[in-house]
């Protein structure tokens, strides 16, 4: 299950607090409105109850007369209140202040609203109910207030999701800047006259850019310096090397000789292949990107350099397909380590797929070998590692690690798929 993002933190926090928020003062309007109605429903019904239960006569002031429910039991199916709700509350001491001791009070159902019963002992000592057809304050929650509920959610919800977004398009802006940065590609002029993100950053985000700056001119300075370094070395080391060779060739042929020569240039070949491998990795972030090339044709030609038969190598796909915003040594390079990955790696017969598809160029290389397990997919990936099954093989541990440099300068993906007893190597890259 994916992490929330910040921005869906944001709103739900604003959003419940706000909510919070209108739910108590909703509350506390309802308390108080129920409280202030019953406050004048009890100052409109007391003189009346006063001259029912014969406790004194109406005042000359009093409000028009109320008519009146009488009854010398409780009356039957009652549904009671609870002693502490507000409005019944506000309701008896109001009618106690005026004069009227009021008791128990329960409801009835009645049309078109409920009866009102109020239980006062009258000055004879009889406990006497008295019952009124009138409004007083709701049981139930008024719909208004649930629809300005509703709409103050609703409002609040809209102004939590534009001020969250307001608040983190900065930093997403910078994430997406980050992930698309490529320390190999950019100089370190490149990374300091970078634009800030769009947007209102806050000091926080300012101060992650800064350091994120710093540390990419840091990083585009040392793969600059180590792409040189390893170059250098390389390109060095190719003339001794060279002489080697020469003087291995020129031992005499006697006995014994020959044997110690053959080990001797294969272990100069090894070396030299070694270095061809660090120079295609220097050369797979230096060779600029500004060519069209018929991928169908690249792989055509890597098939016949191999001298094989189709049984053992065959390509399969359009007779062209063109891919924008490349170099053909690299796309050479690319296809080149694959099959010879699944040629030392895997089982044969290899077989190279191109297709066009949703406006990618899709390179499949497929074999028949056990293909490379999920967990260790990764890890292959990364300059000079090796998998357990090819420590007896020999090789640089740099093929996937210049595939994988090629195929993110070009934009595309690399993945690693195992289908019907296939392994399959698959390369998606923009044909634009």
């Amino acid at each position: 299950m994916a992490a929330p993002t910040l921005f869906r933190r944001l709103v739900l926090a604003q959003t419940i607090g706000a909510f919070a928020l209108l739910l108590v003062f909703g509350a506390v309007f309802y308390v108080e409105r129920n409280r202030t109605v019953a406050k004048l429903t009890a100052e409109r019904w007391a003189p009346a109850l006063r001259a029912a239960a014969g406790l004194g006569h109406i005042a000359s002031d009093a409000p028009g007369p109320v008519a009146v429910l009488t009854s010398d039991e409780r009356p039957a199916r009652a549904l009671p209140t609870s002693a502490w709700a507000p409005r019944i509350t506000m309701l008896r001491s109001t009618l106690r202040a005026d004069g009227v001791p009021a008791g128990e009070v329960v409801f009835t159902s009645g049309a078109p609203r409920p009866v009102t019963w109020v239980e006062v002992t009258t000055p004879d000592g009889r406990v006497r109910w008295f019952g009124f057809d009138d409004d007083v304050v709701e049981s139930h929650v008024v719909p208004r207030l649930i629809l300005a509920l509703i709409l103050g959610l609703a409002a609040v919800s809209a102004a939590s999701w534009a001020l969250a977004r307001r608040l983190t398009q900065p930093l997403e802006a910078l994430r997406r800047r980050i992930e698309s940065h490529d320390a190999k590609e950019a100089s370190q002029a490149e990374v300091r006259d970078t634009p800030h993100p769009r947007g209102e950053p806050t000091l926080e985000i300012v101060a992650i850019e800064s350091a994120w700056l710093a540390l990419a001119g840091r990083l585009a300075h040392q793969e600059s310096e180590r792409a040189l370094l390893l170059a250098g070395v390389s390109h060095d080391l190719r003339s001794p090397l060279s002489r080697i060779r020469m003087a291995a060739e020129l031992l005499p042929e006697t006995e014994g000789v020959a044997a110690r020569r053959a080990s001797i240039v294969r272990n100069v070949d090894v070396a030299d292949r070694l270095i061809a491998s660090f120079l295609d990795y220097v050369r797979a972030t230096e060779l600029p990107l500004v060519s069209t090339v018929d991928v169908f044709a690249v792989a055509r030609r890597l098939v016949e350099s191999r001298d094989q038969s189709a049984d053992l190598l065959a390509i399969a796909g359009p007779s062209r397909l063109d891919v924008a915003h490349t170099h053909e040594l690299l796309l050479e390079r690319l296809l080149s380590n694959l099959v010879d990955n699944a040629m030392r790696h895997g089982q044969p017969p290899v077989l190279i797929r191109l297709a066009g598809e949703r406006g990618d160029v899709v390179l499949d290389v497929e074999d028949h070998g056990p293909g490379i397990a999920p967990g260790a997919q990764s890890p292959l990936t990364q300059a000079f590692a090796r998998g357990d099954a090819s420590r007896g093989t020999p090789g640089t541990g740099l093929g996937l690690a210049i595939v994988r440099q090629i195929v993110r300068r070009m934009g595309g993906t690399l993945s690693f798929e195992n289908v019907a007893g296939k392994a399959c190597v698959r390369v998606r890259l923009p044909a634009r």
